[in-house]
């Protein structure tokens, strides 16, 4: 009599292909993690250029709501762009500090708020409004010695540089920063607010007669020397 066949069981644990399954997989949830991760902090970084962009803008009407009342003439500033920016609170266009800072930019290490990150909500009080955009509360470069017949697309205000006019820096913490070194806000004196896209050297480089030109530049038109920083 036949005896019954007698099936041998699985060993127990994983197989060989199993495992290489498995490492598979994990490495695909790990790529794809990382992409979520540097693809979302670029949709985040394109969502604050871009509001800072329209801040920007909100900006330039304020200084050429001003300029109207000084021959068409922007404000001057001597040394830092807080300096032109503060002659809006003494026509009393604003009177609020928090439409010149930009969340998370270095240019606010320094705020006499004590948290580095924006404005005390100080301004002081008429005349001089001494106290508004003290240093460490604006982060918007400015380009002085323009008015409403420079040429439209001259920059006239953009958000802070480093400590080297025109150009900016990967590096979040530092000033330059805030935006990755991917992207800048800038706006031109025609009024349009835009958002620039940095050269790897992270300086902004727009079309001008065929050519990618330096929009800081004197090659673009822009006086070096007239580009203030914000105080800080």
């Amino acid at each position: 009599m036949l005896s019954p066949m007698k099936h041998s069981s699985s060993p127990q644990g994983f197989t060989r292909m199993e495992l290489l399954v498995a490492l598979a997989l994990a490495v695909v949830l790990v790529c794809f993690v990382i992409y979520k991760g540097i693809s979302g902090g670029r949709v985040i970084i394109g969502s604050k250029v871009l509001t800072a962009s329209k801040t920007g803008y909100d900006i330039y009407t304020m200084l050429s709501a001003w300029a109207a009342d000084n021959n068409g003439e922007f404000p001057t500033a001597r040394q830092y762009s807080n300096e032109a920016f503060r002659e809006l609170f003494k026509k009393e266009l604003i009177d609020t500090e928090k439409l010149f800072a930009i969340p998370g930019d270095a240019w606010h290490q320094n705020s006499p708020s004590g948290d580095g990150k924006g404005p005390d909500k100080e301004i002081g009080t008429a005349p001089d409004y001494a106290q508004a955009l003290m240093p460490g509360e604006c982060a918007w470069a400015y380009v002085t010695g323009l008015n409403g017949k420079s040429d439209p697309q001259l920059p006239l205000l953009a958000n802070g540089f480093t400590e080297s006019l025109g150009v900016y820096t990967a590096d979040k913490t530092r000033r330059g920063g805030v935006f990755l070194g991917e992207k800048c806000a800038w706006v031109n004196v025609a009024g349009s607010g835009k958002v620039g896209i940095l050269s790897p050297d992270f300086h902004l480089r727009e079309i001008k007669d065929g050519q990618k030109t330096d929009v800081f530049s004197k090659a673009w038109g822009t006086n070096p020397d007239n580009i203030k920083n914000p105080g800080g």
